[in-house]
């Protein structure tokens, strides 16, 4: 899919969609897209992005500062809308720092 032909109507959204497609992530960004698509509801919207957006919290990093800011600003509307997620972040990054420190 071309970047001209997604717009949804959030910018923070469509510059991500768009950064992600520039640093070669197309799979993920149509991800991003079908969530947005597949979500009958703002909170199954919502939460579909957040989905996404945590399983691959590693291209984060790849990202230009706009760019990370825009990530940003959707993963805190995903927290704003799942309050209980901020526990889930924070236990999956403890997972992950324990499973390094034991490597």
């Amino acid at each position: 899919m071309a970047d001209f032909e997604w717009q949804s109507g959030w910018p923070e959204l469509d510059e991500l969609v768009a950064a992600l497609r520039r640093a070669g992530e197309p799979a993920v960004a149509d991800l991003l897209v079908d969530a947005v698509r597949a979500g009958a509801t703002g909170s199954e919207v919502l939460g579909s992005l957040g989905v996404v957006l945590r399983d691959h919290h590693a291209l984060r990093a790849r990202l230009g500062d706009a760019d990370r800011q825009a990530w940003d600003a959707v993963m805190a509307a995903v927290r704003r809308a799942y309050p209980g997620s901020r526990l889930g972040d924070w236990l999956a990054w403890l997972t992950r720092r324990t499973r390094l420190a034991r490597s």
